[in-house]
């Protein structure tokens, strides 16, 4: 039995063709796409298949999909999950660039062209998906949807863009380039969308990445996105997501890194009203929103409620650059005369704004660089620098006398504006003692009359530190600070206590 059972396994190793060369062949985890392909292949790199969805009809947890530079247009949908120690990975081969083109697919409904629903353990990567579009009332263009329970979702290194829906504004159309909607009674965690460019997406009243519903751990990171309308970020809650109102909103989640510029609602149906934001947490709670750059947008970031039920709760903004916004760099609160969910238990931490509120709003008024409108609760706006140019700019505007609670210290305000106190207009405070006299707080504030900032602030392309700054420093509040360099005419603002994150402006 044993010589048999050795000359078997010889006879397996010498004959070429063999069973067991086959086996191993087919046990080697990766299955190929082509567009010069055909689906009754076998899927290899010689042979390839010739649809996406053919590769993914074979693929099982531990199995790859390459995808062939080329154009595919077909709609993917994930029909497996991976496992935790095994995932199934959809992407691009080698270097090549693989486009999945929704031109020529009528949008009938929801149209998605990539869709996870109900999947876990997958990573797609690599792929350029664009011009999926309608101009239809109640229909809906997706470039990515992850839904239905999917966990442990990467969606890294993609590039999105032409993802339109042009119907008309009253229509309330719905595009997006992302969208995670957690609409199941079981969470959604653990989802990443890192490294993708996402730009040219006309997203009516959605946005460019939404997280709605019942997502609970996600971390949007280090992501390009540019020339979109409406808003390019928005962890979500109080919408139509989820059917429990218990799990309606997103919660744990990180959205760092991100650079985000060219956010603007005169690219879409909403023209006039500059309300696109780079960053947006409407309902949600637990969200950090960190060491974004953000640059040219109709808002910087916004920590609001649209609807009375969900307060957006205990999320932390810090070490954010926002620069020439046409109006508020950051803001808080309910919708005036709309809604009054608000924001509560909320830190406003370490971040520059610098040149914002180049626009009038909405009310005629200067909105501030910092902006605070109904029934802020409890928030605590500390150690940020704010920057203005003009005498028409705010550092801080707080609209009404709703709300209380909120602290301001230690921060650091230049150039030739004013404070706005519990009023929509009016006159200014022209100085500090009048500012904490009214607030009732901001200890340890500095106030510089000229700016600080004659040019923009660039944090290093890695986020690591510059070089040290040589010569005197302001200490500002337990750890930031702001050094001046007069032997090289720079300026750079830090905080050893953020990942020593250090902002460095050219004079």
């Amino acid at each position: 039995m044993r010589l048999l059972t050795a000359l078997l396994l010889a006879a397996a190793i010498i004959i070429p063709g063999s069973a067991t060369l086959r086996a191993s062949e087919n046990r080697h985890n990766g299955y190929y796409v082509a567009t010069d392909g055909d689906d009754a292949s076998k899927g290899t790199l010689r042979r390839p298949f010739r649809t996406i969805a053919r590769a993914l009809a074979e693929a099982h947890a531990g199995d790859t999909v390459f995808v062939r530079g080329g154009t595919y247009r077909e709609q993917v949908v994930f029909p497996a999950s991976g496992r935790a120690d095994a995932r199934i990975v959809l992407k691009a081969y080698g270097d090549e660039r693989p486009v999945i083109s929704g031109e020529g697919i009528a949008v009938e409904g929801r149209t998605d062209m990539l869709l996870i629903r109900g999947r876990s353990h997958i990573t797609v990567e690599g792929l350029e998906i664009t011009a999926l579009g309608t101009a239809e009332a109640g229909r809906e263009a997706n470039g990515i949807v992850v839904e239905a329970g999917s966990t442990d979702i990467t969606l890294r290194g993609n590039h999105i863009h032409s993802i339109r829906n042009t119907a008309p504004r009253e229509t309330y159309p719905s595009a997006h380039a992302i969208l995670l909607i957690g609409n199941t009674e079981q969470a959604m965690q653990r989802i990443t969308v890192e490294g993708n460019r996402i730009h040219d997406c006309v997203t009516g009243t959605s946005e460019a990445v939404t997280i709605n519903g019942y997502v609970d751990g996600f971390r949007i990171e280090s992501n390009e996105i540019f020339r979109c309308s409406n808003i390019a970020i928005d962890a979500a809650g109080g919408y139509a997501a989820n059917r429990n109102p218990d799990l309606n909103y997103a919660r744990n989640g990180v959205i760092c890194r991100n650079v985000i510029y060219d956010i603007d609602n005169e690219l879409g149906q909403l023209k006039g009203n500059c309300g696109a934001i780079a960053i947006y947490a409407d309902g949600a709670r637990d969200i950090t929103i960190e060491r974004n750059r953000i640059h040219r947008c109709d808002r910087g970031i916004g920590i609001v409620s649209e609807t009375d039920a969900y307060p957006t709760l205990r999320c932390t903004v810090r070490n954010n650059i926002v620069t020439s916004c046409r109006r508020t760099g950051i803001y808080m609160g309910g919708y005036l005369d709309y809604t009054g969910g608000g924001t509560e238990r909320c830190a406003i931490h370490n971040n520059t704004l610098v040149g914002n509120n180049l626009l009038r709003g909405a009310f005629g008024e200067t909105e501030g660089e910092l902006r605070l409108t109904e029934n802020c609760r409890n928030n605590t706006i500390a150690n940020n620098l704010v920057c203005t140019f003009t005498a028409d700019d705010l550092f801080v505007h707080k609209y009404t006398a709703t709300g209380g609670g909120n602290r301001f210290e230690r921060n650091l305000y230049s150039g030739p504006a004013g404070w706005l106190w519990q009023q929509r207009d009016g006159e200014p405070l022209r100085s500090l003692e009048a500012w904490r006299e009214a607030s009732g707080g901001d200890d340890g504030a500095i106030y510089l009359a000229r700016p600080i900032f004659e040019f923009e602030p660039e944090l290093d392309s890695d986020f690591t530190p510059a070089d040290e700054a040589a010569a005197d420093g302001i200490t500002f509040g337990s750890s930031l600070r702001v050094l001046i360099d007069h032997a090289t005419g720079k300026i750079f603002v830090r905080d050893p206590s953020a990942d020593k994150i250090e902002q460095t402006i050219a004079r």
